[in-house]
C-alpha cells in the first residue's frame, strides 16, 4: 500500500465516527428554521424528526407513554449518555428506594445517590395555542444529542437522564396548527379557533393533575409518580405579551403549608440558575416571583411540589401563534419598565417573533439540565430526606390519618376518590376489623390514609380543608386574588365522608396494591320490579342504559323501604323487563352499583320518567364548562346530541320549533351576550379582547334562538342553564327569580374558587339523592332571590345557603351578602321548566357531589 493510500485509509477510518453518528438537524428536516415566522410544524412532523434523530443517535430513545383522547401516540424522548441507556430500570429502582424510605438509612441513601442519576422531565405545549416549546423541543434534543450546549455535554448526561415530552396535548398541537396554516396571510391570521383545543377541557388540561379526568394526564402522571419519578420537572407555557418576556420561579406567596421547606429551596435553586444563565446571555425582561403562586391548582407543575419533585414553571411571553407582533414601549405597564430585585433587567419594546421565545426556552432548558447535572447527588439524596421526613417526622397540628368510612351514602363514587388517591401515589390501607379513632367507631372494611408516607403532602392536601390567606393588596385594601382556585378538598367535591383524626390510634390494617371492587349480587330475575338508589351517581348511569330498550320506570316521592335495603327520595322503580333481566347485570358489574329486589310498587306514590332526548348547546367561542359537561356526559354515558347555532332556527329563519326534536336543553356556564350575539356586548369590559372569526363561526343564537327556547319550555321542556348561562334566562325571560351578585363590589363580597356549604330541599326532583346539607363549588356563581310569581309560573328553591358558617373549603369575604339566598331554583313555567344551577356543579368533572342536580333534570319525573 502506497504512502497516498494510507493517508486516505487512515483518515476513512477517523471519519467514520462522525459520519455514522451524523444527525439531522431540525432546519434540515423541516426546511426552516425552528421558530422562524409564520411557520409551524405539526405534531405529525415532531413525532416524526424524533423518530429519525433516535434512528440517527443512541443517545436518546423514544418512548410512546400513552394515547390521547383523540387517538394520537404521546410520545416522550430519553435523553442520556449510551451506557446508561442499557441501565436505565437500574437508575428508576434507585429512585423508587429513595422514595420507599422505611428501612433505608441515610448512608445507604447517600450511596444511592451516588450511584443514581438525576432524572429531569420537561414536558411542553399542554395549552397548545402555547406553541414555541414543541417547536423549541426539537432543536433542544437535537443540541443535547449533538453536544451542542454551553456545558460539558457529555459529562452532564453522564449524570442526568432527561425526558422529553414534545407535546402534553397531540390533539391541539395538531388542531393550532392546522387552523393557523388555513389562515395565513388572511385577516384570521392567529385567530382563536372556535372550539377546543382539547377535546373535552380546553385549557383546564392544565387543572386536572389530582383528578386524572384525562387521558394526556395519566400518562404523564405514570411517568412523574410511577415509572420514572423524576426529581425536578419543569412545565414550559406561554402567558400574555405585555408584561415580562419571561417569568421563572420562585413563585410568589402564598405557599401550600404542606410542602416541605426544602422543596422550596430546590425551586429558588433551579429558578435562579436559570436566570443567571438568561442574563448572561443577554436575555431581557426576565421576572420571578410575581403572579403565579405557591398555591396549588391542580396544574400540571404545582402537583409535582406535593410529591416532593422539584417543580418549575416557565411562562413566555407570548406572539400570536408564529405570527411577529410590534409592542410599543409605552404599551407596557409601569411595573414591567421599572427596574426591581425582581426584575432587573427591563425589556423595552420592539418586535417579538416566535424565535425569540424558542431561544428563551433553549436557554432555559439547558440551564436546567446543567443544574441537574452539578448537583447530581443533592437532588437524589434531598428527595430521599424530604420522603423521609414525610414518613417520620409529625409537625404540630398535622393530623395523623384520615378515615373514610365503609359506610358511605355513594360508595361507588368513594371507591373513585380512592381510585384517584391511589393513582396519585397514595397509600391506603384497609381495616380488618372494627376500630375506634378520635372517639369515633368506624366498621372493618374502612379506609384508612395515614399521614405517615412518602407523598404525605399530596394526601393531606387532597383531604383536609383548605384555608386561604387573608392577603390584601394593602393593609385594609381590597383582597389579593388568587391565581385560580382557593379550596378543592377532594372528598367534600366528591360528596364522600371523610374524617380528619387527630389522635394516634393502633389497629389491624393491610395495605392496598389496588382498589377493591365490591361483590355486586344482580336481584331476582322473578320480581317485577327493581330499586336503584337515587343516592349513588352510578344508579343514574343504570337506568340510562336501561332506557335503552323503553322499560317503565318511575321515581319515587318519597323513601323506599323493602327487604334489606332503605332507598331515599327520587329512587328509581324499573319494570324488570326480559330486556332488563339481559341487561342489568352488565350495568351493575361496571358501574359497582347495587340493585334491589321489590314485589309491590302499587302502594308507592311515584312519578313515571320518559326517555328523554338531550341536547347540550355549544358555542363557536371554545367554551371549557360546555366541554367538561360534555365529559361528565360521556363518563356516565348519558346520551346526548349537540346542538350548534344553526339548530335553533328554521329554514325559512324563523325559530326552530325545539320540542319536535328534544325534551332537555343544556347551556353550560357562559355568557349571555355569547349566547346571543357570539361576542361580548360593546360596553362590557371583555369587548376589548375580543376579534373577529370566520363568519361561519360567528353569532349566537339570536332573537329567533331566544324565542325558540321560550316556546321550549312553554310547550313542555326543560331548559337547565349552568352557573353564567342562568343569566340568559334572567335577562331574556323576566322570571321570579334575580341574581343578587349583580353588581356587587370585591369590597362588599369575594369569593375565588372555593367550596361552600348549601341546604338542600331533598323532597324537590332535583334534589333527589342529596343530603339536607352539601358542599358544592362556588366560581363566579350565583346568589339567586326569588319572589311571588304570577299565575304564568312557579318556582322551588332547590339549594340555598344557610344563614352562617357558609365557607368549607377556601375563602370567603362577606358571608352575609349570600346569607339565606338560593343557589338552585326549580322554575316551572306554562308545561315546562327552567332549572338554574348556580354553581359549579359539575366544576371541572371534579365535583361529584353536586352532580344530582343535572342528573336530576335529565330524568325530570312527569308530575301531574
Amino acid at each position: 500500500m502506497n504512502k497516498k493510500r494510507l493517508i486516505f485509509v487512515c483518515m476513512a477510518l477517523l471519519l467514520i465516527p462522525f459520519v455514522l453518528s451524523a444527525q439531522t438537524h431540525p432546519e434540515e428536516f423541516l426546511g426552516y428554521k425552528v421558530g422562524a415566522d409564520r411557520k409551524l410544524a405539526d405534531y405529525s412532523q415532531i413525532t416524526e424528526y424524533f423518530q429519525k434523530l433516535d434512528e440517527e443517535s443512541d443517545k436518546i430513545k423514544v418512548l410512546t407513554i400513552g394515547e390521547s383522547t383523540l387517538g394520537k401516540p404521546i410520545i416522550m424522548a430519553v435523553i442520556t449518555e449510551e451506557e446508561n441507556m442499557a441501565q436505565l430500570d437500574t437508575y428508576t429502582q434507585i429512585t423508587k428506594k429513595l422514595r420507599n424510605t422505611r428501612g433505608l438509612s441515610p448512608e445507604q441513601a447517600k450511596d444511592l445517590a451516588q450511584k443514581g442519576k438525576a432524572i429531569l422531565l420537561m414536558t411542553c405545549n399542554i395549552h397548545s395555542t402555547e406553541i414555541a416549546s414543541s417547536q423549541m423541543s426539537m432543536e433542544l434534543a437535537y443540541d443535547l444529542v449533538t453536544g451542542n450546549t454551553p456545558f460539558n455535554t457529555e459529562q452532564a448526561l453522564q449524570d442526568v437522564i432527561v425526558l422529553l415530552v414534545p407535546s402534553t396535548n397531540p390533539d391541539g398541537e395538531q388542531m393550532v396548527t392546522e387552523w393557523y396554516r388555513k389562515h395565513v396571510g388572511t385577516k384570521y391570521e392567529g385567530s382563536r379557533m372556535p372550539w377546543l383545543y382539547h377535546h373535552y377541557a380546553g385549557h383546564d388540561d392544565n387543572r386536572d393533575w389530582f383528578m386524572f379526568n384525562l387521558k394526556e394526564t395519566r400518562a404523564v402522571t405514570k411517568v412523574l409518580y410511577h415509572d420514572w419519578i423524576p426529581q425536578i420537572h419543569i412545565d414550559e407555557h406561554q402567558m400574555g405579551s405585555t408584561g415580562a418576556r419571561l417569568f421563572i420561579p420562585p413563585f410568589k406567596d402564598p405557599p401550600v403549608p404542606t410542602i416541605h421547606p426544602l422543596l422550596w429551596r430546590g425551586v429558588a435553586l433551579c429558578g435562579m440558575n436559570m436566570a443567571y444563565d438568561l442574563q448572561k446571555n443577554g436575555f431581557k425582561g426576565v421576572v420571578h416571583g410575581r403572579s403565579f403562586t405557591g398555591w396549588w391548582i391542580g396544574a400540571c407543575d404545582d402537583t409535582s411540589w406535593l410529591h416532593n419533585c422539584i417543580g418549575l414553571l416557565s411562562e413566555m411571553a407570548s406572539v400570536r401563534v408564529a405570527t411577529p407582533i410590534y409592542i410599543e414601549p409605552n404599551e407596557l405597564p409601569d411595573s414591567y419598565v421599572e427596574k426591581r430585585l425582581q426584575f432587573p433587567d427591563p425589556w423595552m419594546g420592539g418586535w417579538w417573533r416566535l424565535r425569540d421565545l424558542v431561544e428563551y426556552e433553549l436557554t432555559l432548558s439547558k440551564s436546567l439540565v446543567k443544574t441537574a447535572h452539578l448537583h447530581k447527588q443533592d437532588l437524589l439524596f434531598n428527595f430521599y430526606k424530604m420522603c423521609k421526613d414525610a414518613v417520620e417526622i409529625r409537625e404540630p397540628g398535622q393530623p395523623f390519618a384520615f378515615v373514610i368510612s365503609k359506610d358511605q351514602r355513594d360508595y361507588p363514587t368513594t371507591l373513585r376518590m380512592l381510585e384517584i388517591l391511589h393513582f396519585g401515589g397514595v397509600e391506603i390501607h384497609q381495616a380488618k376489623k372494627d376500630f375506634v379513632a378520635d372517639g369515633k367507631v368506624f366498621p372493618a372494611g374502612s379506609f384508612v390514609v395515614l399521614m405517615s408516607q412518602p407523598y404525605r403532602p399530596y394526601a393531606q392536601s387532597l383531604l383536609e380543608k383548605q384555608e386561604y390567606p387573608n392577603i390584601r393588596q394593602y393593609p385594609g385594601g381590597p383582597p389579593e386574588p388568587p391565581y385560580d382556585n382557593a379550596g378543592w378538598t377532594l372528598p367534600l367535591q366528591m360528596g364522600v365522608t371523610s374524617e380528619q383524626i387527630d389522635t394516634p390510634f393502633e389497629t389491624e390494617l393491610i395495605k392496598l396494591d389496588e382498589i377493591p371492587d365490591p361483590n355486586i349480587q344482580p336481584p331476582s330475575q322473578e320480581v317485577p320490579y327493581i330499586v336503584l338508589d337515587s343516592k349513588k351517581n352510578a344508579s343514574y348511569s343504570v337506568v340510562f342504559g336501561l332506557l335503552k330498550s323503553n322499560p317503565k320506570v318511575f321515581r319515587a316521592q318519597g323513601p323506599v323501604n323493602g327487604d334489606g335495603f332503605h332507598a331515599c327520595f327520587g329512587s328509581f322503580l324499573v319494570e324488570n323487563t326480559p330486556q332488563v333481566q339481559k341487561d342489568l347485570p352488565l350495568l351493575l358489574e361496571k358501574w359497582n352499583v347495587q340493585a334491589h329486589s321489590i314485589n309491590d310498587i302499587s302502594e308507592i306514590k311515584k312519578s313515571p320518567v320518559k326517555n328523554s332526548k338531550i341536547a347540550l348547546y355549544q358555542s363557536w367561542k371554545s367554551n371549557m364548562d360546555e366541554g367538561w359537561t360534555r365529559y361528565v356526559l360521556d363518563d356516565l354515558e348519558v346520551p346526548y346530541t349537540t346542538i350548534h347555532n344553526k339548530d335553533f332556527k328554521d329554514k325559512k329563519d324563523q325559530p326552530a320549533d325545539l320540542n319536535e326534536i328534544f325534551d332537555v336543553i343544556i347551556f353550560a356556564s357562559e355568557s349571555p351576550d355569547i349566547i346571543k350575539m357570539g361576542k361580548p356586548d360593546p360596553k362590557s369590559r371583555y369587548a376589548r379582547y375580543y376579534t373577529e372569526g370566520p363568519p361561519e363561526y360567528e353569532g349566537g343564537i339570536g332573537k329567533q334562538g331566544v324565542e325558540a327556547l321560550k316556546n321550549f319550555v312553554a310547550k313542555g321542556g326543560i331548559l337547565v342553564t349552568l352557573n353564567d348561562a342562568c343569566e340568559l334566562v334572567i335577562e331574556e325571560f323576566n322570571p321570579p327569580v334575580s341574581n343578587s351578585l349583580e353588581g356587587v363590589s370585591r369590597s362588599q363580597f369575594f369569593c375565588p374558587t372555593s367550596i361552600l356549604k348549601l341546604e338542600v330541599n331533598k323532597r324537590s326532583p332535583i334534589g333527589y339523592g342529596m343530603t339536607a346539607e352539601k358542599a358544592a363549588v362556588f366560581s363566579r356563581s350565583k346568589a339567586f332571590r326569588t319572589s311571588i310569581p304570577d299565575m304564568e309560573w312557579d318556582r322551588t328553591v332547590v339549594a340555598s345557603y344557610p344563614k352562617k358558617d357558609i365557607l368549607l373549603s377556601g375563602w370567603l369575604l362577606g358571608e352575609d351578602t349570600l346569607s339565606r339566598k338560593a343557589a338552585v331554583v326549580d322554575v316551572k313555567y306554562k308545561k315546562g321548566r327552567f332549572v338554574l344551577i348556580g354553581i359549579r356543579c359539575q366544576h371541572r368533572a371534579q365535583s361529584h357531589g353536586t352532580y344530582k342536580f343535572l342528573l336530576n333534570a335529565l330524568l325530570y319525573p312527569q308530575m301531574n
